[in-house]
């Protein structure tokens, strides 16, 4: 369970599972000090992240050495009712680039990714 408690500077929020810790913060234009990433950015960080990791999994159970795996994602706020997320990953390997894309394309349904296209209903907690 995540827990976001305000802090005395607007709008710094601390975020925290019980054991890691972490800050959320808007820009100076919304009111905030921009400290800290904005949380729509911390939702682009996590599918990053497990975009990332989950790469790294696959590449290590096929026994493939790589040097560096980079992901990028960008969302379009355009249109909240039709979020377009972009994402883009890099594996430095010495490996074919049609293996790469074979593991790019196994990757596409990480974790967060899932979450994330999954029909969501948002309920009070107890």
């Amino acid at each position: 369970m995540i827990t976001a408690t305000s802090k005395k500077c607007d709008y710094i929020t601390r975020l925290s599972d019980g054991q890691h810790t972490f800050y959320a913060d808007t820009p100076v234009s919304d009111g905030g000090s921009d400290m800290y990433q904005r949380p729509g950015d911390i939702l682009a960080s996590a599918y990053a992240a497990c975009v990332n990791i989950t790469t790294r999994k696959v590449l290590n159970r096929e026994n493939l050495p790589y040097e560096e795996v980079k992901v990028y994602v960008d969302i379009d706020r355009s249109d909240l009712d039709n979020l377009k997320i972009y994402a883009k990953t890099e594996i430095t390997a010495d490996i074919s680039e049609e293996k790469k894309q074979e593991i790019i394309q196994k990757v596409k349904r990480c974790p967060v990714c899932r979450m994330l296209a999954a029909e969501k209903e948002f309920l009070p907690m107890e």
